[in-house]
């Protein structure tokens, strides 16, 4: 490249290029704090993309509030981007409540600042700092590669106080899997039978099924069985991810996770004493180039050249320095999502210390309250579920001939200190009051909230005292019903017995990947003939069960990630370049000598003959 004839900055090469001072590459000036790259990647490419399951991940860094909602790429979608970092403060329902959780997102401190006298923006970090992704496992989606074959460089313009340090660029895994090892809220079972399942119909852990060979076996076509096997966590990031750090006495500094899972750390012994702006480049060259293009994600792991520039001026060089270069986690790719492949600039990652996950939660619609209770929360009606050429009414319609009361002289318990003592139970009393009904619907009057690709589990006990005539059939049931399509899986219903407890069961689900619906749950009485007057029929222990509340998993806490690179920069960013190769210390001093001629206000001196001034 000839430098002579080039009178900027050199875009050979420039795959990821941000810059905070222009409007085209910070969109939401005033709220989002999300930048975008100037330019893309020659070899980028993105397609149309609907993501449903971009919320298992994203909840976890602030991306999204909604843990099941999704996200949409295009073939337009081909720029890097950054956004600000955050986490979700979540509040579950109680067991009375149905509504679903309450999500507050808070964002880690950083504001926009313009230079003194000048509209020069920069974001001022204070723990905050931003977070992409460039490439997504299994999608047609790649904004930078993982492995770059002729090298990489990193330049930015850092804004440095006198209390300045912190990781200022990380790049790979930001986080372990945090669906390894699993989490018994969304798979029940460890093994991919029960549980929360995703778009592709995958259970939330890293099970991965393998085929072998039987010891024995009669008939050639059945000498295969599947067994499973959980990958070791730690293999999702060795060799995954690297940090680049200013240490508090300022000795620039790097950090990575190597090939038996330790953490490698080392920093130079220049000292950078300049406050203000300062840029900071950082290149890998690698010692062989890997001819042929198809084998460059799978070759042995190369040693390079790793160089540090302050200013265009090289401080630091570290020969035999192994490869780094990024991977997918072991796992499907739809649970993953932004996870692999990613860059933090202005900070490190805080792992999976804001990670959430599923869990069950049984919900109380009738466990003994009194009638007040029950006339606030429960509405007869007709079948909602309309028989051919019947049109039911819409739910405003209240349906006489039954009365609903609670009653507390009917049924007794023994008290669990003293067997001697009877304690009256509180059950819900149901009678006949009209002269011709055979059909009545009881619905709990406030709708449900129910989230897709799991099941819900409905349950209650009946008591029939002789509610039904003689010979009639009859049925009792569970049946939730809404403006989606419900699913029944399994059902257990009442059509026989007397004078006894009998338990009434119903598995549904809504359709997949649908998100959150509102769903009516009642109790259907039905019958061929009347029901006897003043003959009570009663029910207790009316609930419903669902994986839809958010817990966080101890056991992943502090773990490596968070350990080793949850730090975040003190200071400001405003400029960051990225390029798929190495750039020559002549080619680096290039470009800080025009950074600096074109925007003087970053106030460094730079002559491409001499030497820097740094202060």
């Amino acid at each position: 490249m000839n430098l002579e004839c080039l009178n900027d900055i050199i875009t050979d090469n420039l795959a990821i290029h941000i810059d905070l001072t222009n409007i085209k590459s910070w969109i939401d000036w005033n709220t989002g704090l999300t930048a975008f790259s100037l330019t893309k990647w020659a070899g980028a490419i993105s397609d149309n993309i609907n993501l449903i399951d971009f919320g298992l991940t994203g909840f976890d860094n602030g991306r999204t509030d909604i843990i099941w909602s999704g996200f949409t790429l295009t073939p337009n979608d081909t720029l890097f981007s950054m956004h600000r970092v955050g986490y979700n403060e979540v509040q579950n329902p109680t067991t009375g409540q149905t509504s679903g959780i309450t999500v507050t997102t808070e964002y880690l401190p950083m504001s926009a600042t313009s230079v003194t006298g000048g509209t020069s923006n920069y974001f001022d970090l204070a723990g905050g700092y931003l977070q992409g992704f460039f490439k997504l496992n299994g999608f047609n989606y790649q904004l930078f590669p993982a492995r770059y074959n002729t090298g990489i460089t990193i330049e930015t313009l850092l804004y440095l106080y006198p209390d300045s340090e912190g990781i200022f660029l990380m790049m790979g895994a930001r986080a372990e899997d945090k669906y390894n090892p699993y989490f018994s809220g969304e798979t029940m079972t460890g093994i991919t039978t029960t549980g929360v399942t995703t778009s592709f119909d995958n259970y939330l852990d890293a099970i991965q099924e393998n085929q072998t060979i039987k010891s024995g076996f009669g008939v050639f076509e059945e000498r295969m069985e599947a067994t499973y096997s959980q990958p070791n966590p730690l293999d999702n990031i060795k060799n995954n991810v690297i940090a680049f750090e200013l240490t508090e006495d300022k000795h620039l500094a790097y950090k990575y996770i190597n090939k038996d899972g330790l953490i490698v750390t080392n920093a130079s012994g220049a000292i950078i004493e300049r406050t203000g702006f300062t840029w900071i480049t950082i290149t890998f060259t690698p010692d062989s180039i890997i001819e042929d293009p198809d084998l460059l994600e799978c070759a042995k792991q190369r040693t390079g050249k790793l160089k540090f520039f302050v200013n265009g001026r090289s401080v630091w060089t570290i020969n035999e320095f192994p490869e780094f270069y990024f991977k997918a986690l072991i796992n499907d790719k739809e649970k993953q999502i932004g996870v692999p492949y990613s860059i933090s600039w202005g900070g490190g990652s805080f792992g999976l210390k804001h990670s959430w996950h599923y869990d069950y939660q049984t919900y109380e619609l009738y466990t003994g309250q009194d009638t007040a209770y029950i006339e606030n929360n429960f509405f007869v009606e007709a079948n909602p579920i309309p028989a051919e050429c019947y049109i039911p009414p819409t739910g405003s319609t209240y349906l006489s001939g039954l009365s609903l009361s609670a009653d507390s002289q009917t049924f007794y318990g023994v008290d669990e200190c003293n067997p001697m003592v009877m304690i009256p139970m509180t059950v819900m009393r149901i009678e006949f009051t009209g002269t011709t009904g055979n059909s009545y619907y009881i619905k709990y009057n406030h709708p449900v909230s129910v989230l897709s690709n799991r099941d819900c589990v409905v349950e209650l006990s009946v008591f029939d005292a002789g509610f039904f005539r003689i010979g009639a059939t009859k049925k009792i049931s569970i049946l939730p019903y809404g403006n989606v399509d419900v699913n029944i899986i399994s059902e257990t219903v009442f059509d026989s017995g007397f004078g006894m407890w009998k338990p009434l069961k119903c598995v549904f689900r809504i359709n997949d990947n649908t998100g959150q619906q509102f769903i009516n749950i009642g109790i259907l009485i039905e019958s061929s003939d009347t029901f006897n007057a003043d003959v009570p029929l009663f029910v207790t222990g009316f609930g419903y069960t669902a994986a839809d509340i958010l817990v966080q998993d101890p056991r992943k806490n502090n773990l490596t990630i968070e350990q080793n690179f949850d730090s975040a920069f003190i200071g400001g960013i405003q400029k960051l370049r990225i390029y798929d190769n190495a750039l020559t210390s002549s080619e680096v001093l290039h470009n800080i000598y025009w950074e600096t001629k074109n925007n003087p206000y970053q106030n460094i001196v730079v002559s491409k003959g001499g030497r820097i001034i740094y202060r």
